[in-house]
C-alpha cells in the first residue's frame, strides 16, 4: 500500500486529524508517509475508522494522472489570427496608410479581430473542498497546483500552455493585485498588454509562489494578491485556458467575489459538487447565479453543438458513493438534478433559447450531470469525453465566428470609405462646394452644440427619471411579495408540501421570481432608453446633414457609427446594453466584441448575482431552522423567509444595484456621446486643412490611400 496517498488522496486528512484517529503519536504517522510499512493490525484498525474494505487499503495506490489527450484545434485558429496580423502589418506598410486613416478604418477591426480569437477558458467552481485544484492537476497530466485537505485556493489561477508566455515575462508565474484603481481582477484577455499587466503584477516567480500567495497558509497571504497566471506545458492547454477558482462558501467574502467576477468572464462552467452532498441548496444557489451569465455557444442551424455543452455539473470523489456504486450515483444525479430544476422559474432559459434556438428540458439539464474521482477511472469517462469534444469544437466556432464579424465590419465601414472617396473627388472638382460647406458649419456650429448640449441634458435626465421609476417601480413589488399572507398564499397556489426540499426549492425560485423581476424592470426601461438614444443620434445626424444639404454635398460622416463605436469599447454599459443590441442587429452582428465584451447572454443579471447568492444562502442556512411541524408551517416559513429579507436589507441591496445600473449608463452615455463629438470635430478640421490648403497632388494621395484601404478590405484573407 501507499499510506501517505491513501492519507492524502483518499481520505484527504492531515498527519495530525489520522494520528487522533488511530490512536498513534503524529511521528508514527510520519514514519508510514515516509516508509509504508503498516501491520495489517493498524490497516484493520483504518478500515474499522473509516469503513473502506480491507483490501482496498492494503492494495491502494495513488492513481497514475494522464492528461486529457485533446487534439489541437486551436492551432488553426491561431494561424489565422497570425495571418491576419501579418496581413493588416504587411498592407498598411506596403500601402502606404497614413496612421490617421488607419485609426478610423483598421484599428477598430483589429481590435475585434483580437477580441475574438482568443482560446476559450474554463471555470472550475465550486465549495473548497470538493477538489478542484486535483481535477485541474488530472487535467494537465502533472501535480502542478496546489492542493491540500483544507480549503487551499484563495486566488483566481489562470494557468496557460507556455507557448502563450509573451516576451516580457521571464518567470513561470505572475502575481497580480486584487484591484487596481476602480477595475476589480486582473483581466486575463490583456496578457499580451505589457504597460496593463506590469501595473496589476506585485511578484513573479516560480510555480511554488503560488503556496505563498494563493494559499490561504501562504506567508504572502495577506497581501491583497487577486489572481495570477502560470505558464504550463501540458497538451489540453493547447486548447483552453484553466481557471483555477476559490472556493466559495468560505469565511471570506472576498474569495467569492473573486470567484463570482471570474466566472463571469468564462466560456465554459465546471461546477463541483462532493458526491456525498451532491448539489445541496447552497450549491444550487450558487450556481444559478454562475449559469445566468455562462456564454451560448451552441446555435440551432450553425454548429453542432449540444444543448448547455459548455457547462459541466460534476459529482467529485464520486468513489465516496458506495465505493463508486453508478446506481447510486446515476440516482443522486437525477435528485439533485430535478432540485436544481425545481428551484428555477419558467423564465430562466428564456434568453439563451431565444439565442441558441433550442428548448432546455429537464432531460436536458440531466445530460449536464456527471461523475467524476481519479480512483476510479470509469467513473469519469462520460465527462472526460464530453469535455473533449467541445474542446476540440470550439476552435472552429470561433474562426467562424470571427470570419462573420470580419465581413459584418467591412460591410458597415465600405460604405463609408466610398463616400469619403467621393468627397475627396468631389472636392477636387467642385471646391467651391466644400468653402461653402465650411462657412455653413461655422456659422450653424455654436447653435448646434448648444443645442447638442442641451440634447445630453435631456438624456441624463432621462436617465435620472428612468432610475427613479425602476426603484419606485421594484419597492412596490417587492413589499408587495415579501410578506407573511403573499409568500403563504403563492405556497398554497404552488401546492407546496411541509417537506424540506420542498421549501427549499420554492425559496430558491422565489428569489429568482424577485430578481427576474427586478430585470424585467431595468430592461423595460433600457428599451425606453434606446429609443431616447436613437432620438439623439437622429437629432445629431439631422443637425449636421442639414448644412450638407444646404451646401450639395453628400455627406459621408457616420454619427451612428461613431457613437455605436465607442459605446462598445466601454465594457460596462448599463442600460445601453440594450441600444448595443438593437444596433449589433442593423450594423453587424458582433459589434460587442469590438471591446471583447460579446458572447454575454445578460446585460443585466450580472447586478444581481452577488445579491442573489447572498440571498440564496441566507434562506439555505435559515429554513433550517424553521420548525416544520403542526399546522402553522406555512406560516412559520413565510415568517421566516420576510424576517432573513428584513435582517439583511435584501431590497435596499436592489435598489443600490438599480442606482449603480443607471449610474454606469449615464457615464457611459457622456463618454460615448463625448467621443462622438471629438469625432466630428476630427472631421470638420481635416475637411479644413483639405479646403485650405488645397493641393491637387495630395488629394491624389489620400484618394489612393482610401482606394489602397478598399482593397485592403476586399483581400482579407478568410
Amino acid at each position: 500500500m501507499e499510506f501517505k496517498a491513501l492519507r492524502e488522496n483518499k481520505l484527504k486528512i492531515s498527519q495530525e486529524e489520522f494520528a487522533e484517529m488511530l490512536g498513534v503519536d503524529v511521528k508514527q504517522i510520519c514514519e508510514w508517509d515516509e516508509k509504508n510499512n503498516v501491520s495489517s493490525d493498524i490497516i484493520q484498525k483504518i478500515s474499522e475508522k473509516t469503513n473502506l474494505d480491507f483490501n482496498m487499503i492494503f492494495g491502494y495506490k495513488k492513481p497514475k494522472i494522464k492528461p486529457l489527450d485533446v487534439k489541437n484545434e486551436w492551432e488553426k485558429a491561431d494561424f489565422m489570427k497570425k495571418s491576419l496580423a501579418d496581413y493588416v502589418k504587411e498592407a498598411l506598410e506596403k500601402m502606404e496608410i497614413p496612421e490617421e486613416l488607419s485609426k478610423r478604418y483598421v484599428d477598430d477591426l483589429r481590435i475585434g479581430i483580437d477580441a475574438n480569437l482568443i482560446k476559450p477558458s474554463i471555470s472550475i467552481v465550486g465549495r473548497s473542498d470538493t477538489g478542484k485544484s486535483t481535477l485541474i492537476n488530472s487535467l494537465i497530466g502533472m501535480e502542478k497546483m496546489p492542493t491540500s485537505w483544507t480549503p487551499t485556493t484563495s486566488i483566481a489561477v489562470y494557468i496557460k500552455h507556455v507557448n502563450e508566455r509573451p516576451s516580457f515575462i521571464k518567470e513561470d508565474v505572475w502575481v497580480f493585485a486584487d484591484s487596481v484603481g476602480k477595475e476589480r481582477l486582473w483581466n486575463s484577455k490583456r496578457l499580451d498588454d505589457e504597460e496593463y499587466c506590469k501595473l496589476w503584477k506585485i511578484n513573479a516567480g516560480t510555480i511554488d509562489i503560488l503556496r505563498s500567495y494563493g494559499t490561504r497558509q501562504g506567508e504572502n497571504y495577506k497581501n491583497h494578491a487577486g489572481s495570477a497566471v502560470v505558464f504550463i506545458d501540458a497538451p489540453v492547454l493547447l486548447n483552453c485556458d484553466i481557471v483555477d477558482l476559490p472556493g466559495f462558501g468560505t469565511e471570506l467574502e472576498s474569495d467569492d467575489d473573486i470567484t463570482f467576477l471570474a466566472a463571469q468572464r468564462t466560456d465554459v462552467l465546471i461546477y463541483l459538487s462532493q458526491a456525498n452532498g451532491f448539489m445541496r441548496m447552497e450549491d444550487i444557489t450558487y450556481l444559478k447565479e454562475n449559469v445566468r451569465n455562462l456564454p451560448v455557444w451552441e446555435k440551432k442551424g450553425e454548429n453542432e453543438l449540444k444543448v448547455l455543452s459548455n457547462l459541466f455539473i460534476v459529482a467529485s470523489q464520486a468513489h465516496n458513493v458506495s465505493n463508486g456504486s453508478r446506481q447510486d450515483l446515476d440516482k443522486i444525479l437525477l435528485d439533485r438534478s430535478t432540485a436544481f430544476t425545481e428551484s428555477l422559474t419558467t423564465e430562466y432559459w428564456s434568453k439563451r433559447k431565444e439565442i441558441s434556438g433550442y428548448p432546455i428540458t429537464n432531460a436536458t439539464i440531466l445530460k449536464r450531470f456527471f461523475t467524476y474521482t481519479t480512483d476510479i477511472p470509469s467513473l469519469c469517462d462520460r465527462f472526460l469525453i464530453e469535455l473533449k469534444e467541445l474542446l476540440e469544437q470550439l476552435p472552429n466556432i470561433i474562426k467562424l465566428r470571427t470570419m462573420a464579424f470580419i465581413r459584418d465590419f467591412v460591410s458597415v465601414r465600405k460604405p463609408n470609405l466610398e463616400a469619403e472617396i467621393l468627397r475627396y473627388e468631389t472636392l477636387s472638382n467642385e471646391r467651391n462646394k466644400y468653402v461653402t460647406l465650411l462657412d455653413k458649419i461655422k456659422e450653424t456650429e455654436l447653435q448646434r452644440i448648444k443645442e447638442n448640449d442641451e440634447q445630453k441634458e435631456r438624456i441624463k435626465t432621462f436617465i435620472w427619471r428612468l432610475e427613479e421609476e425602476a426603484k419606485n417601480e421594484f419597492s412596490n413589488y417587492i413589499s408587495s411579495v415579501v410578506n407573511t399572507d403573499a409568500i403563504v398564499s403563492k405556497m398554497k397556489e404552488k401546492g407546496i408540501k411541509n417537506k424540506k426540499r420542498d421549501i427549499e426549492c420554492f425559496a430558491s425560485q422565489f428569489q429568482d421570481e424577485i430578481q427576474d423581476k427586478c430585470s424585467k424592470i431595468l430592461e423595460s426601461k433600457a428599451v425606453m432608453l434606446t429609443e431616447e438614444v436613437k432620438r439623439y443620434i437622429t437629432v445629431y445626424s439631422d443637425s449636421i446633414q442639414t448644412v450638407f444639404d444646404k451646401s450639395s454635398v453628400d455627406i459621408d460622416f457616420d454619427a451612428r457609427f461613431a457613437f455605436a463605436s465607442a459605446l462598445a469599447k466601454l465594457g460596462i454599459i448599463g442600460g445601453l446594453g440594450a441600444y448595443i443590441a438593437s444596433e449589433a442587429a442593423f450594423m453587424f452582428g458582433s459589434l460587442a466584441f469590438i471591446a471583447g465584451v460579446g458572447g454575454n447572454i445578460a446585460w443585466i443579471s450580472s447586478i444581481f448575482g452577488p445579491i442573489g447568492i447572498v440571498v440564496g444562502l441566507v434562506i439555505a442556512t435559515g429554513l433550517g431552522l424553521v420548525k416544520l411541524f403542526g399546522g402553522g408551517w406555512e406560516r412559520s416559513v413565510a415568517k421566516k423567509l420576510v424576517d432573513s429579507y428584513e435582517k439583511n436589507q435584501i431590497a435596499e441591496k436592489y435598489r443600490s444595484a438599480i442606482k449603480k445600473y443607471w449610474e454606469d449608463t449615464e457615464e457611459a452615455f457622456v463618454k460615448a456621446a463625448d467621443k462622438l463629438d471629438e469625432e466630428w470635430e476630427d472631421y470638420v478640421k481635416r475637411l479644413e486643412e483639405m479646403v485650405k490648403e488645397y493641393d491637387a497632388n495630395q488629394i491624389k494621395k489620400d484618394i489612393q490611400s482610401l482606394e489602397n484601404i478598399k482593397i485592403f478590405f476586399e483581400n482579407i484573407p478568410l
